[in-house]
Formats: structure tokens, C-alpha cells, sequence
């Protein structure tokens, strides 16, 4: 169903382009017949055609710098380069990281789309399963793993996500260097060196991709902040909205929590009397109230499943490294450091890593203190961006809140927050740059004899040497975190070992990343699964077969197999679905996925079907094709009748399609904005001439 209504959107929008498109050609062959070109109809409208075209041709947005173009594509390939492991799409030779397993579970919501639609919408793999769309983890939802994932497959969809992820990054950066206003070699630095930039490859020591592709995308929203203060207009609206929805539906959380305590770095620009004759603050509003919208189809279901979330929380922050020392990780590359408790940190990388070098740092006080570039208020934005980015990774401005607002508590890792201040900071070291190049710099003349024709050489050009060691000195620091491992035959042999002629839970080695996604490929429930949350008030179910390195559950029945060392148990838990009456359980065969099953119940007595699925609203249930009530519970049930029947349960909640259509209207009033803009932009340049 979601699939059919992706092909009909894309229809739809196809269809009103040409639409507006014939429309323009009508009235440009209305106006042709009243200015008095009376030639045959056909010719007319050829003639229209053609002068519609050459207007669209003539459009600034039509004609796109070939230079930027080239930038963008120098851009991608680096970030290629820098990515170059990851574009080996072999399914079974996954990223380093030993959660990348499970980072990328929720991604099999497009498998499950393209096997069984609308069942998609519960994920139905882990722990009893849940509201697919309301896992704030996941990036399920963004067009960019949505399209990736479609087209590689979850493994392979992942690994280009990762490198679409330093490219957006360095995009990002791009973006927030040109509204700076700095040069084409600042610029272009600035965005190299976002691509390659600890804040992001760091992560892969744990392979948690999210974290990676989260951070591109918010880095775009400070890039946005910027465009909007300087424009003021329409679209500098749309693309703000675009960006911040962009940034809610990029998943993980501890990124969204960053940007929400980066934010009030744009208040300096309050300070500026064109921010309010331009009405620039009820832009931003306007941007807020777009990205809600856009972002409605996970923001729905998620605000609707949101009190019954439960997260480990930690209100002592005692992962958060102290800000004293935390900044200091900037400019130290060294591996064994990130492995140990020095500086009050844990031996964990991941956690970190903020690697950019001496050279961005040392240009980035520059752009601070220089006096040549900008006002005051945009080298204060960044460096206000830097110093709250710092102060939310070292927990201060957290510990300061956790009293009043104790979900905080919630973000126990918050030291990966201080990647946040990367963007800034190059920001800074783009200005810093920039201001070096505009010195006026001795030259160097080069000849063989003193009245020979000589060679001027500004020593400006010295400056390649340091930025090109920036760049080498992070590739490789990069080279530490970024390279592939391979899931070995034996980890497919002990899951096919788990397999069960009926839907059954199961659960593969507790705590080892690496055998989720396959087993999610494989079509296994395993439970409890491994996810970074609970269902407040519910027990995962029990598996039936459990595989266990440390020996047999104190509730298991029989070996039943030893898979690569790994003895696979049966444990004493319920099935899946049984009828239960007078003490007594009738196991019954299920089929389905997500949010789509079917049993058949063949019980000698009446009694109680007990599906161990989590039940919440959105759940219905027929008997035979007659609808029945769902019974009070935990679990999915319904009242079972003696002898054989066809039971069937659809999670069909109305969260997702009001999602749905919140965020057609979002799409629908962008471009409505855009369009605006336009207008505004044509009535300024009437004005200006």
C-alpha cells in the first residue's frame, strides 16, 4: 500500500507540473491572439510553446553554475574516497562497528513494504513488536534511506547512506561557508574537511550509521539559519523547513536533543533591526510550523506512542567527559588515547571523537578575532554555536536542566553532542581563511638570470601546504574507524537453526549486534532483540529457542543442536498463539509479518486466543471475515470458539495516514511559499530597476 501510494504521489506531481506548465502555454497563446498574431492555431501554439520554454530557460534557477555544479561534484568524489570501503556492495561485508547490526534494523520497514504494504506500519521483529513509524531511532522514514534502501537492499542501502553522509555534509558546509560570503578555496576546504572530519567517522567505531547520517543532516539546519537571516524571503523559508524536517525524520535522538540546545545560537541576530523589519523571526516560525508538518508521518505516531516509552536514563551524566578536557579532543588524533580513561573519559571512541586538527583550529581563531570579514553577529553565531554545542556534550547545560525537565536524563551519551560544534568551527576556520588570503602577501619572483623574464608567485600560495595537511592528517585518522568486516557462513548456519515451521519467538547469542539484521532478513521474531528503549509495563515474550554461549536458561527444556560451538536450546515458553481454557493451551500455526497475521485455531473447547504480540490501539481482529472485539490484555486476544477457525489481526492505526496527509499539506504549502518567494524576488528586482 505505501509503496502504491509512493507511485501515486509521484504521478500526482508529475501531473501538476505539466499542468502549470500547459497552463502557462494557454495564456501565452491568449495573449498572442489578442496582440494580433492571427496565424493558424497550430502555429500559434508552437509559438507559445516555444517562447514558454525559452522563459523557463532564461530563469536564474535554471541555469545553474557549472562551477558550483563542479564543486559539488569534487565534493562527492571525496567523499567517495573517504567512503571508498563502504562502496564494495557485498551484503555480507558490512561496516566495522559492532552495533551496525542493529542500527539499521528499522530500515526493514521497506522490505516489509515491498512484501506486504500497509503491514509495514508494525514493526513486528523484536520484543513483541511496536509502531514501526514511531522508533525515534530510526531514519527509516528519510527520502534518502527510504530511496537508498529501495534500491541496494538494508546492508548495502546503509553503506551508501554513510557516504551520502559526508557528501551531505560537506554540502552542508558548503552551503554555510557561501552565506558567509568567504572564497571559492575557503569554501571548498571548509566543505573537504566536513567530509573527512572526526565527528562523523568516529562513529563507525561502534557502527552506528544514524549517528553519522544525523549529524549531516542537522549540519544542514545551521546553513539554513544563516540563508534565512541574510534573505529574509519566502524560500529561504521553504529551505529552512526542508532542513529542520529533514533533521527530525535523520532518527537517533541524541543529534535533534543537539540541535535543540544549539539553536539559540541564531538570538545574536535578534540584536539586528533588519531582522525585524524584515519580519525575519515570523520566517523562522513559518519554517518551524513547515518542518512539523513534513515531518508529521513519524511526529504523528510517535507523539501518539511517546508516554509509553521507557529509556535507560543516567541524571549524573557520568559518561560526559568534562568541558575542561572535551574540547581538547579537536586536536588529538592518536588512537590508543580514545582507548583509555584518560582526560575523564571512558575507553570508548565513539563517544569522543571530535578530530578536526590544529590547522581548523587555528584558522578558526582567526575568523574569530578578524576584523575584515562580516559583523560582529555572524563570527558570534558560530562561536556561540561552538560553545553550546560543547556545553551540552559535557553535560553542563543537561545537569543544569535534569531537575526540572527529568526525561534529560535520557541522553546519557551526550559527549557525541560536542560534534555539533564541528560545523561552527569550520565555519570560523572559512573566515580564518579567508582573511589570510586577503593579506597583502609578498610575492616571489622566479627567473635564471637577473634580466631574464621572471615568474611572480604570491607566497600566498604557501598557505596549500598546511590545509592539504589538514586534509591528509584526517583521512587518516579516518582510515582508524572506517573499513568493512565480514559476516561469516556460521552466523547464517546458527540462525537457520533457529528457524520454526510456525511464527515463533527466538533469540540469537544475547548482546551480539552482528546476528540482528540477518536474522531480520531471514524473516526471524527474536526477542528480546536488541533496542535502546522498553515498552513501559511489558515483558518481552519468552522465546521458544534460544541460543546461548553460556550454557542453558534456567527455564530450558532440551538441547536441541549446537551451531558452530553455540547450543541452541528449547525453552519452556508459551507458543506463539494458543486457545487457552481451563488451564489447558492449544497451540495454533501462525502466518503473517508486521502488522499482519493469520492463525488457524482447531480447539476441542471454547476459550481465549492469546497472540504474544504487544496489543495497542490500531489493532483490529476478525473471526471467519466477522469482525470481533479485542479482549483486554497485554497481549493480542480474542475470545476463540471451539473448532477450526480462521482468526486474522491488522494493525491498521490512524496516526499514520493523518501523517500522511499532514505532510501533503506541507508539501502543498511549500510550494505555495516557493512561489511566493518568487513573486517577492521579481517585485525587488522591478523595484531596484
Amino acid at each position: 500500500m505505501p509503496v502504491k501510494l509512493l507511485y501515486w504521489g509521484i504521478a500526482i506531481g508529475l501531473a501538476l507540473v505539466l499542468d502549470f506548465f500547459w497552463m502557462r502555454v494557454r495564456k501565452r497563446y491568449r495573449l498572442l491572439g489578442a496582440e494580433g498574431v492571427h496565424e493558424g492555431g497550430a502555429s500559434r501554439l508552437r509559438q507559445a510553446f516555444a517562447m514558454e520554454i525559452q522563459a523557463l530557460r532564461s530563469k536564474r534557477w535554471w541555469r545553474v553554475s557549472k562551477v558550483v555544479l563542479l564543486e559539488w561534484g569534487g565534493l562527492l568524489l571525496w567523499a567517495m574516497y573517504v567512503g571508498l570501503p563502504y562502496l564494495n556492495l557485498n551484503e555480507n561485508l558490512v561496516p566495522a562497528g559492532r552495533e551496525f547490526g542493529s542500527s539499521i534494523a528499522a530500515n526493514h520497514f521497506w522490505t516489509q513494504v515491498q512484501r506486504c504494504g500497509w503491514c509495514a506500519v508494525w514493526n513486528g521483529f523484536q520484543r513483541g513488536g511496536y509502531p514501526a513509524l514511531a522508533d525515534m531511532q530510526s531514519s527509516a522514514l528519510h527520502p534518502v534511506v527510504a530511496l537508498a534502501t529501495l534500491l541496494f537492499g538494508v546492508v548495502n542501502g546503509a553503506k551508501v547512506t554513510l557516504v551520502l553522509s559526508f557528501w551531505f555534509a560537506g554540502l552542508a558546509q558548503w552551503w554555510l561557508a557561501r552565506e558567509l560570503g568567504v572564497s571559492r578555496l575557503a569554501r571548498l576546504w571548509s566543505a573537504a574537511m566536513a567530509v573527512v572530519g572526526g565527528h562523523l567517522s568516529v562513529r563507525m567505531e561502534l557502527g552506528v550509521y544514524g549517528m553519522v547520517f544525523s549529524t549531516s543532516m542537522v549540519s544542514f539546519v545551521y546553513a539554513a539559519l544563516l540563508s534565512l537571516v541574510n534573505r529574509g524571503d519566502r524560500r529561504a523559508t521553504v529551505l529552512l523547513g526542508l532542513a529542520l524536517a529533514s533533521a527530525l525524520l535523520a532518527g537517533q535522538g541524541y543529534m535533534q536533543v543537539g540541535l535543540f540546545f544549539t539553536l539559540p545560537a541564531v538570538l545574536v541576530f535578534f540584536t539586528e533591526r533588519a531582522f525585524w523589519r524584515r519580519r525575519v523571526w515570523k520566517n523562522m516560525l513559518l519554517a518551524f510550523g513547515l518542518a512539523a508538518l513534513l515531518a508529521a508521518p513519524f511526529l504523528m505516531p510517535f507523539l501518539h506512542f511517546a508516554p509509553n516509552v521507557y529509556k535507560e536514563t543516567d541524571a549524573g551524566f557520568k559518561t560526559a567527559q568534562p568541558l575542561l578536557y572535551l574540547p581538547l579532543n579537536l586536536v588529538i588524533s592518536d588512537w590508543a588515547y580514545y582507548h583509555t580513561e584518560t582526560l575523564g573519559k571512558l575507553p570508548y571512541p565513539h563517544l569522543y571523537g571530535h578530530y578536526i586538527g590544529w590547522v581548523a583550529v587555528l584558522l578558526a581563531v582567526v575568523g574569530l578575532v578578524s576584523q575584515r570579514l562580516l559583523d560582529w553577529r555572524r563570527r558570534a553565531f558560530l562561536a556561540l554555536g561552538v560553545l553550546l554545542a560543547f556545553l551540552t556534550g559535557s553535560a553542563v547545560l543537561l545537569k543544569a536542566l535534569v531537575r526540572l525537565y527529568p526525561a534529560l536524563a535520557g541522553v546519557r551519551h551526550a559527549s557525541q553532542i560536542g560534534g555539533l560544534a564541528i560545523p561552527f568551527l569550520l565555519g570560523l576556520a572559512a573566515l580564518g581563511l579567508d582573511a589570510l588570503l586577503g593579506l597583502r602577501w609578498p610575492f616571489l619572483w622566479i627567473g635564471w638570470t637577473e634580466t631574464a623574464s621572471k615568474w611572480r608567485v604570491s607566497l600566498a600560495w604557501a598557505m596549500l601546504v598546511p590545509l592539504v595537511m589538514a586534509l591528509k592528517g584526517n583521512l587518516v585518522f579516518s582510515r582508524y574507524w572506517i573499513y568493512n568486516t565480514s559476516l561469516t557462513p556460521s552466523v547464517f548456519d546458527l540462525l537457520e537453526g533457529l528457524r520454526t515451521d510456525s511464527l515463533q519467538w527466538v533469540a540469537p547469542p544475547f548482546g551480539e549486534h552482528f546476528y540482528v539484521e540477518p536474522a531480520l532478513r531471514m524473516g526471524l521474531k527474536i526477542s528480546p532483540g536488541i533496542m535502546t528503549w522498553y515498552w513501559k509495563g511489558r515483558d518481552a515474550p519468552r522465546p521458544v529457542l534460544e541460543a546461548n554461549r553460556a550454557g542453558p536458561p534456567p527455564d530450558a527444556l532440551e538441547q536441541v543442536a549446537v551451531i558452530d560451538g553455540i547450543p541452541i536450546y528449547r525453552r519452556d515458553a508459551p507458543p506463539y498463539a494458543a486457545v487457552v481454557a481451563g488451564g489447558e493451551q492449544y497451540a495454533c500455526p501462525a502466518a503473517g509479518s508486521g502488522g499482519y497475521l493469520r492463525i488457524v485455531c482447531n480447539a476441542p473447547v471454547d476459550g481465549r486466543l492469546v497472540v504474544q504480540e504487544n496489543s495497542w490501539a490500531g489493532w483490529y481482529a476478525w473471526v471467519d471475515g466477522r469482525r470481533t472485539p479485542l479482549l483486554p490484555g497485554n497481549w493480542l486476544s480474542v475470545k476463540a470458539l471451539a473448532g477450526r477457525h480462521v482468526y486474522r489481526f491488522r494493525y491498521l492505526p490512524w496516526d499514520v495516514p493523518l501523517g500522511i496527509l499532514c505532510a501533503l499539506g506541507g508539501i502543498i504549502w511549500a510550494i505555495f511559499l516557493w512561489r511566493q518567494g518568487g513573486r517577492e524576488q521579481g517585485e525587488t528586482k522591478e523595484n531596484g530597476s
